[in-house]
């Protein structure tokens, strides 16, 4: 008989199914039931994630060095290379050594002609091609195939995700940990269902690897709820027990897999740059980011800092306006759905969203890559509910005469779901390539508001090294370069054979302090409490040189004389019509 891979509403799903008869052959539909065993992709399913996997690699690897580095980049190369010579506690250890030693393998291994940027975002671009295939093995444990393959499809070809996974930081290898913890938490309530001990003991003990790998991945300890509450909530229906002793022991496989990955934080000069970064001291040459520009206003954007803090719909405005609309409501329709039904393999996926929002409305600092880890939550929820939706519709054909409609229309508006998925997110990517993270969707008033709601986290520094560029071909000798990311600025002088070039901060006791002219690059995104009223100042003259993507002012120069000065006192200390904060991006 020709089966069905339905959308199951309750259970956690894929389930062997029960079906109706319909009274036609080989034309009926499923009715959920309790979990029985695995399902199997089958060929035409293992072809289509390989597929999916090949496509995203392809977006993920096109135009990966078209970008210059941002400031956070920079420091991952210079911190790999220090790797390479066996220096692990040269600098940033706020952030775990992982991420980075993978960058510091491929300097090692790959052709030296590469580009730095190519590089350093190679690591990324793998991890996030390999968290496709993570999302369609987690959905197709929680909600079946169907489900996981659409989800899987959205990781693939999502403009936001695919931009944000191209950023060398630390926040796609602990996305992927994140799916790898949550698959073999499922896998092992599934065996517990089963009474099948000693595979229940193989997936809790990969669960307790795959947090302690997550954990030195990056320092979000504040997600160690989040086994702990999958446990308690969907253990009573499984009969899914761990003792004191089985506790203990997990622990310490997350701690002993923690220390092994990540062995700096035991050194005490860890400890103190941590305090200091948390409490936000200059840290060396770091860029100073004490606030944050989030739709027209400045923010404080400091971990422990609460008064005037990065508001808590940060994330919500982010979710709704960077992926493509029909992603954002049946993502919202499966947030319902899940709320409504709240069957086990909803529950996980509301303790995954509940734990990461209440963990980023603890603390005062917010970045859009921080988003990178609930995304695929998201693409599942918008997957299941595109098949509940396709066999809601498909089932009200109730007459046993239209049996076998009801089989054809479930596939019908299941692919019409797809298709619409699919081919929006897929769409803005290919528009967007190579620079996705500057997608606005049409609820957020499209690409012309890229410089508005997210400059920092979208732009990343974006046109930064072709500012440089044009400095270094047309400055006077012993010039001085005042920006936000000097270290930045200072490696791509070097590149262009500019050694004479000055780099300095912009502030008030840094900034063009050289008596040679000045060159100042002001980002829409680096605009700051302590330097907007220079950036006030200098949004009054025309620019020296402007650089635009996509049509967007996301850099301008402007050049200041011998002598000129950066802050005027004369100019108000802060400016308080918000449309003047960021001159850059009106």
């Amino acid at each position: 008989m020709e089966t069905l891979v339905a959308a199951q509403t309750a259970g956690l799903a894929p389930a062997h199914h029960e079906t109706r008869s319909t009274g036609v052959s080989g034309a009926s539909l499923p009715h959920a039931v309790h979990w029985r065993g695995p399902e199997a992709w089958g060929w035409s399913g293992a072809l289509m994630i390989a597929g999916l996997v090949v496509a995203g690699l392809w977006f993920r690897l096109r135009g990966l060095s078209a970008e210059g580095f941002s400031d956070d980049e920079i420091h991952t190369w210079i911190i790999a290379h220090n790797y390479l010579r066996w220096d692990f506690l040269a600098d940033e250890l706020e952030h775990p050594i992982a991420t980075k030693s993978l960058v510091a393998l491929a300097i090692a291994l790959l052709p030296k002609q590469l580009t730095p940027e190519f590089v350093t975002r190679l690591p990324n671009a793998l991890l996030g091609a390999l968290s496709i295939w993570a999302v369609a093995e987690l959905g197709k444990s929680l909600f079946g195939r169907h489900a996981g393959l659409l989800a899987a499809a959205l990781a693939a070809f999502s403009t936001t995700f695919i931009g944000y996974q191209r950023v060398a930081r630390e926040d796609v290898l602990l996305g992927l940990l994140l799916l790898l913890a949550f698959k073999a938490l499922v896998e092992a309530r599934h065996a517990a269902a089963e009474k099948r001990a000693a595979d229940v003991r193989r997936w809790e003990t990969r669960a307790a690897v795959a947090l302690g790998a997550m954990f030195a991945a990056k320092y979000y300890f504040f997600f160690f709820p989040m086994p702990i509450l999958v446990w308690a909530w969907t253990r009573r229906e499984a009969g899914w027990r761990i003792s004191a002793a089985r506790w203990a022991f997990l622990c310490g496989v997350v701690i002993g897999t923690f220390a092994v990955l990540d062995f700096p934080i035991l050194a005490p000069s860890t400890w103190d740059y941590l305090w200091r970064w948390a409490h936000g001291e200059q840290i060396g040459d770091r860029a100073t980011s004490e606030s944050l520009l989030f739709m027209g206003k400045l923010y404080s954007n400091l971990g422990l800092d609460y008064r005037s803090a990065t508001p808590p719909w940060f994330f919500l405005v982010f979710g709704l306006v960077k992926f493509a609309v029909p992603t954002v409501v049946l993502a919202a329709v499966g947030l319902g759905i899940a709320l409504w039904k709240r069957t086990p393999s909803h529950r996980i996926v509301i303790v995954w969203v509940a734990v990461w929002y209440a963990s980023f409305l603890l603390t005062g600092a917010k970045y859009g890559r921080y988003f990178t880890c609930v995304a695929p939550a998201l693409f599942l929820l918008a997957g299941h509910a595109a098949v509940v939706i396709a066999r809601a519709v498909s089932v009200r054909f109730r007459s046993r005469a239209l049996g076998a409609l009801r089989f054809r229309l479930y596939k019908l508006n299941l692919a019409v779901c797809a298709a619409l998925l699919v081919a929006t997110e897929a769409s803005a990517a290919v528009k967007h390539a190579p620079h996705y993270r500057l997608f606005i969707n049409a609820l957020g008033g499209g690409d012309a508001r890229a410089t508005w709601f997210f400059p920092h986290c979208d732009l990343y520094d974006a046109g930064f090294r072709e500012a440089m560029a044009a400095i270094a071909a047309r400055a006077e000798p012993n010039s001085e370069v005042c920006s936000e990311t000097s270290w930045l600025a200072r490696h791509y002088a070097d590149r262009s054979g500019r050694s004479d070039l000055a780099t300095a901060s912009i502030t008030e006791n840094h900034g063009c302090k050289t008596a040679q002219p000045c060159y100042v690059i002001v980002e829409p995104g680096r605009v700051y409490w302590h330097n907007e009223r220079a950036v006030h100042q200098l949004a009054r003259r025309a620019p020296w040189h402007v650089e635009r993507i996509d049509g967007a002012e996301v850099v301008r120069v402007y050049r200041l004389a011998p002598g000129e000065s950066l802050f005027n006192p004369e100019v108000a200390s802060r400016v308080e019509d918000s449309g003047l904060r960021s001159p850059v991006a009106q």
